[in-house]
C-alpha cells in the first residue's frame, strides 16, 4: 500500500510541476503581449486560461482520490494537502497572468509622461515561480528562504511604481488609462510573487513543522 502511495505522491508532484511550467509560460506571454499591445496575443492568452483551469480541476480531484483511498497521516497527510493548496496558488497565478493580458491594450498607448519598465519585477516575479519549484521539487528550504527574500525587493519595486503612477496621474492625467494599467500589471506581479512565496512557505512547514506565515522577517 505504502509503494502504491508513494508512486501516486511522485505522479500528482510531476504534474503540478508541468501545471508551473504551462503556467509560467502564460505569465511570461502575457508580459510579451503587453509590452507590445498585441491584442490578438492578448486574446489568446486569456482564451487559454480555460486549460489551465480544467488542470486544476484534474489535479485537485487526483489529490482528492489519494486521500480517499490511501487514508494517509501525519507528513503523508500534511504532503497532500500542501499539494493541494499549491495547485490552488498555481491557478490563481494564471488568473494574474490574465489580468496583465487583459491591460496590453491600455499600456499599448504612448503616455505624455514617464513610462514603466517593469522588466526587472516580471524577470524576479517568474523567476521566484521557478525557484519555488525547485523547492517544492528538493525539499530545499535554503532556497525556499531565498525566494521570501526576493519577495521583499518585489514589494519595493511595487510600491515604487505606485508612487510614481500616482505622481504622473497628477501631472499627465490625460494619460490616466495607462498609468491605471501599469498600477494594475505591478499589483498583479505582487501577488504571483507573493503565491511562489506561499508556495515556499507551505514546504517549509513540511520539512521543518514550523509555521512562518504571517511573520514580519523571513
Amino acid at each position: 500500500m505504502k509503494e502504491h502511495f508513494c508512486k501516486e505522491l511522485r505522479t500528482l508532484l510531476n504534474t503540478l510541476c508541468a501545471q508551473a511550467a504551462q503556467v509560467e509560460q502564460l505569465i511570461r506571454r502575457a508580459e510579451e503581449a503587453s509590452e507590445s499591445g498585441n491584442k490578438a496575443a492578448a486574446d489568446a492568452i486569456i482564451a487559454g486560461d480555460s486549460v489551465i483551469d480544467t488542470e486544476e480541476i484534474r489535479i485537485e480531484e487526483e489529490g482528492l482520490k489519494i486521500l480517499a483511498l490511501y487514508q494517509p497521516v501525519a507528513t503523508d497527510l500534511r504532503t497532500v494537502i500542501a499539494y493541494l493548496k499549491i495547485n490552488t496558488a498555481l491557478e490563481r497565478m494564471a488568473d494574474f497572468g490574465v489580468h496583465i493580458a487583459e491591460r496590453a491594450e491600455a499600456l499599448a498607448s504612448a503616455p505624455t509622461g514617464e513610462s514603466i519598465d517593469f522588466s526587472r519585477m516580471s524577470a524576479l516575479a517568474r523567476q521566484m515561480l521557478r525557484q519555488a519549484m525547485e523547492v517544492l521539487r528538493n525539499n530545499d528550504t535554503v532556497l525556499a528562504h531565498k525566494v521570501l527574500r526576493q519577495d521583499d525587493e518585489v514589494d519595493r519595486l511595487h510600491s515604487g511604481v505606485l508612487d510614481l503612477v500616482r505622481r504622473e496621474l497628477s501631472l499627465h492625467p490625460d494619460s490616466a488609462a495607462y498609468y491605471l494599467a501599469c498600477s494594475g500589471v505591478s499589483r498583479d506581479l505582487e501577488r504571483i510573487a507573493d503565491l511562489a512565496s506561499d508556495i515556499c512557505l507551505h514546504i517549509i512547514y513540511l520539512c521543518t513543522g514550523n509555521i512562518v506565515r504571517h511573520r514580519s522577517s523571513h
